[in-house]
């Protein structure tokens, strides 16, 4: 297999899939999906949510079920998406509404759109995971899908993060990659592929930890929704068999997983090219170089580590999220040298066949027993200590330590004594509380745009502020300015009766 260096770029090549939707045409991934003219998948940019808080006259008091709309966060390819808050617990959600008035092609194609609304709001209700963006209600209309209000991020999208910064800082890569192989690893164990992970869809909040988000076109491992020889997913995070439109399984979410490993890695994507059938093209055939060969920060060990998770066969990759977290946790630690299967067997040949002309006394059997017995017991105990390690990172939890609820808490709470301040006009002190706020979440999208708001309103109160200030102090002048008030002349009654007193 044609494998690219590294620092060279592939040129597109004449091949491609079906029929293609020219508005995809290009390979754009900010678009959120690419498919055929059969079969759209839901596109939604969630990294756009994120910089758009302007709230349209239609927007304002707007209330959808139990939910009072407090901004618009963005719009996507079936509707916008507001940051709204229920009325009754005052849990703030990401709604997303749908457009009842879309136009379908025909009624094919209006029946999958919602049965893919559907389907994500089934599989997301099935869902309860730190690394995987959690639904909290549905709303229907008519018996269709109205609306989504799942976990708000007060954060931002990979994709956003990896546009500021290319390559990622190593530590966080890899913490970003631990949390997506968890999700993987919980979703896969629920018998749900994903089959569109990316930049765009994996959410980080303001601690940095990673959710995947958006499972529109995900599916069950027994469904057979999809039609038949549709491509769905992201050219550039494809992986082959959904190229070649065959059936796909847990590994193919590995392999992009892989890609997007990659790309965080070096500040590239492994299968790039000018056009959308180049893409599909590198995607089958070309083997990529190794993340460490185009990044020298990448230890060796986490290069092969992401190669095996972009081996173009299904069954060469690893056979589980939880096995491909296990080898990545290994390799970060340095812990032991991971080797390609083909390295570790020409070594194994190597060191056992005698390359000397030299003559060699026979090694008593006994000593050869003895050292199958040692090698015996050592691959017991590395088999054990496997286990156990692999079954540590398997089992999913959602429960949350005492400290984590804690520190959610005071971050609430922090923000709100902000608020308190804004809404009471003293903009000075709630702006001392919201740079405070940012000095320790400086990823928080929420306290940017609430202090940018106060600022405003500061200075648009300084000109009366100083008005009243100015007529309060002019006030004492004006009074010892003006001639003293001669006291009135009293009466004949109140001289009398001052006289009495006197008597």
């Amino acid at each position: 297999m044609e494998r690219r260096q590294a620092g060279t770029a592939t040129a597109g090549f004449a091949w491609g899939p079906p029929v293609f939707s020219k508005k995809h045409a290009s390979g754009d991934d900010r678009a959120g999906g690419w498919a055929n003219q059969r079969s759209r998948p839901c596109r939604h940019d969630t990294s756009r949510w994120r910089y758009s808080t302007v709230m349209t006259a239609e927007d304002v008091g707007r209330r959808y079920g139990d939910y009072d709309i407090e901004s618009f966060l963005g719009k996507g390819s079936i509707g916008k998406v507001y940051l709204a808050r229920h009325r009754r617990i005052g849990r703030r959600v990401a709604l997303k509404t749908v457009h009842l008035e879309q136009k379908f092609e025909d009624d094919e194609d209006r029946t999958e759109f919602y049965k893919r609304l559907q389907r994500e709001a089934e599989l997301c209700a099935q869902m309860q995971h730190p690394n995987v963006v959690t639904l909290y209600d549905v709303g229907y209309e008519d018996d269709f899908v109205s609306y989504l209000a799942t976990e708000y991020i007060d954060g931002e999208s990979l994709l956003a993060r990896l546009r500021r910064t290319r390559p990622l800082p190593l530590a966080e890569a890899l913490a970003i990659a631990f949390d997506v192989l968890r999700g993987l690893a919980y979703a896969h164990s629920k018998g749900i592929i994903h089959r569109d992970i990316k930049p765009a869809n994996i959410l980080l909040t303001a601690e940095g930890q990673a959710k995947i988000a958006d499972f529109g076109v995900a599916r069950p491992l027994n469904s057979s929704l999809t039609t038949t020889r549709s491509l769905v997913g992201t050219p550039n995070y494809m992986s082959p068999e959904q190229v070649k439109t065959t059936p796909v399984s847990p590994r193919s979410d590995l392999f992009s997983a892989g890609v997007v490993i990659f790309e965080m890695l070096t500040g590239t994507k492994p299968f790039a090219s000018p056009d959308l059938s180049g893409i599909l093209y590198n995607v089958v055939n070309l083997a990529p170089a190794l993340a460490n060969e185009i990044n020298p920060e990448v230890p060796k060990s986490v290069g092969i580590v992401v190669d095996r998770l972009l081996a173009k066969k299904a069954e060469e990759r690893y056979e589980s999220a939880v096995e491909a977290l296990a080898d990545l946790d290994r390799a970060s630690q340095n812990a032991e040298e991971i080797r390609p299967a083909a390295d570790i067997e020409t070594v194994f040949v190597a060191d056992t066949v005698d390359t000397t002309t030299k003559h060699r006394r026979p090694v008593p059997a006994i000593w050869f027993w003895a050292i199958t017995l040692i090698l015996a017991l050592s691959l017991t105990a590395s088999v054990v200590g496997l286990r156990k390690r692999i079954t540590k990172t398997e089992t999913p939890t959602a429960v949350l330590t005492r400290a984590q609820v804690e520190e959610a808490m005071a971050k609430e709470r922090a923000l709100d004594v902000a608020r308190t301040l804004a809404q009471s006009g003293r903009y000075e002190d709630a702006l001392r509380n919201y740079d405070a706020y940012l000095l320790r979440y400086p990823q928080s999208i929420v306290a940017r745009n609430e202090r940018d708001t106060a600022a405003r309103l500061f200075e648009e109160s300084k000109p009366k502020a100083e008005i009243t200030k100015t007529a309060r102090k002019g006030k004492p002048q004006e009074a010892e300015a003006a001639p003293p008030v001669p006291p009135k002349p009293s009466s004949r009654w109140q001289r009398f009766k001052k006289w009495l007193r006197g008597k």
